[in-house]
């Protein structure tokens, strides 16, 4: 009987990063809130201006049509604002994501990416959509302090650390 026989092999030892279902590490929580610190500030510079080009075009308008007492205006200016943002966050959210193999421009830099928790499929539009639709409605809620479960999720969540966004996407966040 040889020793190989006699000695049954240890099994691998586990390894210290939990893996994504891709077998990719997933991704720290440092460089999670890295990542999305650079995509908001970006996010921000990105819709001032545009809010602000808006709202002074809409300003014009409103001098052009001075002394009439119509609320068009401030509701024109909302409305076109609220619609270039949410265009601007698909764009960033969903369409990004698609064409840069799961990554924003955040994600990109510290070297993390979203990939679809089932193995084999690919990131779609409708998940990161979906995914998107919940980061906003997050965004709505944390006035009430309910939004804030979205992205402190992730801390208690197992076996892959996933946001509420990332559960209807069904994405993980994994090491790029």
């Amino acid at each position: 009987m040889s020793a190989q026989s006699q000695y049954p092999q240890h099994p691998e030892p586990a390894s210290a990063e939990p893996l994504g279902p891709n077998g990719r590490p997933l991704a720290g929580l440092g460089p999670r809130l890295g990542a999305r610190l650079l995509d908001s500030a970006i996010n921000l510079v990105a819709m001032s201006s545009l809010a602000g080009l808006i709202g002074g075009g809409l300003a014009l308008l409103a001098a052009s049509t001075a002394g009439h007492d119509s609320p068009v205006v401030p509701i024109t200016a909302i409305s076109t604002i609220l619609l270039v943002v949410i265009a601007f966050q698909y764009v960033y959210e969903v369409e990004m994501p698609l064409r840069w193999h799961g990554q924003t421009p955040g994600k990109r830099l510290l070297k993390i990416a979203l990939t679809s928790r089932e193995p084999g499929v690919a990131l779609s539009r409708s998940a990161l959509t979906s995914r998107l639709l919940v980061m906003l409605a997050a965004n709505v809620l944390s006035n009430c302090g309910i939004g804030l479960l979205d992205p402190l999720w992730c801390l208690w969540d197992k076996p892959y650390r996933q946001c509420l966004h990332d559960k209807p996407a069904k994405t993980v966040v994994v090491q790029a």
